[in-house]
């Protein structure tokens, strides 16, 4: 019977593994979560740990809790807590569904469909518990605070468990390291923003270190079965993250296969407790990467970041300029690996194979030539943990000097972290804040002749943006050729572009038309963007040439003094393949021709 049913099970497993994820996973997850409690419960625990216990038990007798936090951390708490207020507040200033890439909201979730897992094989992209959330979301809330309280949500415990995860070190130097970690520029781009699935790896990364930690001091199946978990939600948010879990959970075990040797070898490895949970991590790990190549098969193709790449020389210089703190945390990895490889220093189980996985999460882009601000993200989590901790183990005998580099590092990587971080919220909350009073003003337009088709047209912007803006609209309630539940009629807005090539949808993967013209007709409303990549002189001739009916200009200011400064910072900001930022940068208006 069983021979029967065992191929025909695995035959409709391979019809269903892209369309019947959740099953699938869902059926992995529990079935991990059931072989991790048997493989760890059945485990032996190292020698002499029960010993080690008793000892711990006879000086504190009744005493399991941790030690309650000392009166001085309660400045430093309250720093943080204000620090965190403030973080919320501008995370929830000027929001609106405006952004990049929040059509699919718009269009979507906000209409009441369901968001598929992201599987898709036509451009190689495999990361399907993504997006995922909103399916939940939508059903309590449509306002954009709403969908915000997820990340904030995550933004709190994330914080909640930097706090506690390495008491090794005093509450002061983890709140301020909290901080630190919440400054990056990679960790702001994700915790401001909606649509980044690294949010998703970098929280379920630290639960599952946090898991690991609490596992490694007591070796309760509960806690091996949390990490599990943790694990195979975390890879399942971003391909590269699989790497990550493989090089952790496989350095865990060729550290204790070290310290192991001299009294067991091989068998001693295998039946320690802790091995049988980095063994099952190991095997999550691979697991993702058959299904990854199953669900693409028979075609695998990587599209995507074929077509994102860039040359190895531009993705290191882009990182060199944007995050040098993943670059001091690799060449720290590397010199560590050195002397653990040498025995000139004992390996920290957990910190150094969490740092080897990211190391190797960093190559993971550089070799697939992809660059974005927010790709090193959980990267700089993982170097801020592991840079702090080591300088705070190594402080009191560190020499004036090595103090002295210690503090300018960190001082270049600060004011490098803050400078880009208050660009992208400058540049987010202007960007969405001009196309909201946009949005207004195209509709009290629309409003006021309903019967006559209007016509908007675009001289700048790419069609990937015209889409983005033209989805919003449609949200806003001006109803848009080709949106989705949308029925064609003379009074649809159309979107017009002399940057599109033919008449058809703007972008492939979005129904919304966009027209090519090369000049605007008379009665056209002719829109400039915020992000626009266009200098005064370009846009002068379309504000002499109409009636302008609405203007935007940023907030705060943009004194002239501070141009050159952030002029070449442009290359950080998303959607732009501009090497400085135009001297009209963040101004937008609606115009009428005449």
């Amino acid at each position: 019977m069983l021979t029967l049913f065992l191929p025909q099970l695995l035959h409709a497993v391979w019809r269903a593994r892209v369309t019947g994820f959740w099953p699938i996973w869902i059926g992995t997850t529990g079935l991990a979560a059931i072989c991790v409690a048997w493989a760890v419960r059945t485990g032996e625990l190292p020698a002499g740990w029960a010993a080690r216990e008793g000892r711990k038990t006879a000086s504190h007798p009744g005493d399991t809790s941790h030690p309650i936090w000392p009166r001085t951390a309660v400045p430093a708490l309250v720093v943080l807590s204000l620090f965190l207020l403030c973080y919320i507040a501008v995370t929830l200033v000027w929001e609106d569904f405006a952004y990049y890439d929040e059509s699919g909201l718009t269009l979507f979730a906000l209409a009441g469909h369901y968001f598929a897992p992201p599987i898709w094989r036509e451009t190689g992209r495999f990361f399907p518990l993504g997006y995922q959330e909103f399916n939940l979301i939508r059903h309590f809330t449509s306002t954009v605070v709403g969908y915000h309280v997820f990340p904030i949500a995550q933004l709190l415990v994330l914080s909640c468990i930097l706090l506690v995860l390495d008491d090794e070190m005093s509450i002061t130097a983890r709140a301020a390291l909290t901080a630190l970690v919440l400054t990056s520029t990679g960790v702001v781009y994700v915790f401001t923003g909606l649509l980044y699935s690294d949010r998703n790896l970098i929280v379920w990364l630290i639960c599952m270190v946090y898991c690991i930690k609490r596992f490694d001091r007591g070796f309760s199946p509960g806690w091996a079965v949390a990490a599990a978990v943790c694990a195979q939600i975390m890879i399942y948010y971003k391909e590269p993250a699989f790497l990550l879990l493989l090089t952790f959970a496989a350095s865990r075990l060729v550290f204790r296969s070290r310290t192991l040797r001299p009294t067991g070898g091989l068998r001693s490895l295998l039946r320690h407790k802790a091995s049988r949970l980095d063994l099952c991590l190991c095997f999550l790990g691979g697991l993702f990467f058959l299904y990854y190549v199953a669900a693409m098969l028979p075609h695998l193709n990587k599209q995507y970041a074929e077509q994102q790449a860039m040359s190895l020389g531009q993705v290191i210089l882009f990182y060199l300029k944007l995050d040098l703190l993943a670059w001091f945390f690799a060449a720290v990895v590397l010199r560590r690996f050195y002397l653990i490889w040498r025995r000139r220093v004992e390996p920290s189980q957990l910190w150094d194979a969490l740092a080897f996985g990211g190391l190797v999460y960093f190559a993971a882009y550089l070799y697939l030539r992809l660059a974005a601000v927010y790709y090193l993200a959980p990267v700089d989590v993982i170097a801020v943990l592991y840079l702090g901790r080591l300088t705070f183990q190594a402080w009191e005998s560190m020499h004036l000097r090595t103090k002295a580099a210690a503090i300018a590092l960190v001082a270049v990587v600060l004011v490098q972290d803050v400078s880009f971080s208050a660009l992208r919220l400058v540049e987010r909350k202007n960007v969405i804040h001009a196309k909201t009073e946009l949005a207004s003003a195209i509709k009290a337009r629309y409003s006021s002749d309903t019967q006559n088709p209007q016509r908007l047209f675009f001289p700048f912007a790419t069609p990937y943006v015209i889409m983005e803006f033209g989805s919003y609209l449609h949200y806003r309630g001006v109803p848009v050729e080709g949106a989705p539940d949308q029925p064609a009629g003379a009074n649809n807005v159309k979107l017009v572009s002399e940057l599109v090539a033919n008449d058809g949808p703007c972008m492939d993967f979005r129904s919304l038309i966009c027209h090519s013209a090369g000049q605007p007709e008379r009665g056209d409303l002719v829109i400039v963007l915020p992000d626009d990549n266009a200098s005064i002189a370009r846009t002068t001739p379309y504000r002499d040439g109409g009636s302008v009916l609405f203007s935007y200009e940023p907030y705060p200011p943009i004194p002239d003094w501070l141009r050159p400064a952030i002029g070449h910072l442009g290359f950080a900001l998303p959607n732009s393949a501009r090497k400085e930022i135009p001297d009209r940068w963040l101004h937008a208006s609606v115009i009428e021709w005449n």
